[in-house]
């Protein structure tokens, strides 16, 4: 039987019980990851993300504009497992 998704236990006579404890090895690649009931891992279903310092999740090779002079993007070349922060750039708004 089951107790979650990633566990595994067996009855055995005489009331002995024995589980095997599973976990999931890798984290999943983005910022939204979301966890469903049925699965041990959690999945990505919007793919590649990341998060802008707002907090706004951008898509991988998607520009995010968090205001009228800093851009961020999610580059998924330079993502890590435990780091899905949007790289932002500054622009000169005065420089067209």
């Amino acid at each position: 039987f089951r107790t979650n998704p990633c566990d595994s236990c067996m009855c055995y006579t005489r009331g002995y019980v024995s589980c095997a404890f599973g976990d999931c090895i890798f984290p999943a690649l983005c910022a939204d990851p979301v966890h469903e009931k049925d699965k041990c891992c959690p999945t990505c279903p919007n793919g590649y993300t990341c998060k802008a310092p707002d907090g706004h999740i951008v898509k991988a090779g998607e520009t995010y504009h968090l205001n009228s002079y800093t851009s961020c993007q999610c580059d998924s070349h330079r993502m890590d497992m435990y780091n899905f922060s949007a790289t932002c750039t500054e622009h000169d708004p005065s420089i067209p």
